[in-house]
């Protein structure tokens, strides 16, 4: 009977979960494009070699990092009515990627997703389902929802990253190229635009695009 030897050596000195949990920090304050697998490790205190005994390269820690980000959609109690499912999967999905900046661009990648996010998808598509009867007409609800929340958390982003686009200095540049006169609405809305829009503004919207969808809600 063969006998194995114990490796010898120093054990590893860090866990893949211990280097997705501090991708996400870095991530969150650099974004994917400011993340390299070198200032990962130097943040850890461990060698670039270390990282990879554990993730293969940064797409492979992305995809974890998505997976991490996503995670908890996939634990949502979602309510039994269908409308409600709705608010509530587009309100979480709203949070967490208003609170994690870098995850939008990073979806742009086909193969990027998370588990949990696959969970609400069909959460959602199965509510619009409930409420058309008809899967074709649920997927395409679902992608105008899909559009408004991904449409609100970038102007949330962009709004909290550089302040109100409509008042920034850029844009009184452009303003002022233009006849006193012209556009009227732009300026007026300028003024409201004070503050980078919140997750009541966005539940406003999301209410008032379910109507649009699918009816109003009965009494």
């Amino acid at each position: 009977m063969r006998q194995t030897t114990p490796r010898r050596g120093r054990p590893p000195s860090i866990t893949r979960d211990q280097i997705v949990e501090r991708a996400l920090v870095l991530l969150d304050d650099v974004g994917a494009d400011g993340l390299t697998m070198k200032s990962l490790a130097a943040d850890l205190g461990v060698t670039t070699m270390a990282l990879y005994r554990h993730v293969d390269d940064k797409e492979n820690l992305l995809v974890l990092s998505l997976d991490a980000v996503a995670e908890p959609l996939g634990a949502i109690d979602f309510p039994d009515d269908p409308r409600d499912r709705i608010t509530t999967a587009m309100t979480e999905l709203y949070r967490t990627l208003t609170a994690h900046p870098w995850v939008p661009e990073a979806l742009i990648r086909p193969q990027r997703a998370g588990r949990g996010a696959l969970l609400l998808v069909d959460a959602v598509l199965g509510a619009a389902h409930d409420l058309t009867g008809d899967h074709r007409t649920a997927l395409a609800a679902y992608r105008a929802l899909w559009s408004l929340t991904l449409g609100s958390v970038l102007s949330h982003l962009r709004q909290r990253a550089e302040g109100t686009p409509l008042t920034t200095e850029r844009m009184d540049d452009l303003v002022a190229t233009l006849p006193p006169g012209a556009v009227p609405n732009l300026r007026a809305c300028a003024e409201l635009d004070g503050t980078p829009s919140t997750v009541d503004d966005f539940a406003a919207g999301l209410a008032a695009m379910m109507t649009g969808l699918f009816g109003p809600a009965e009494s």
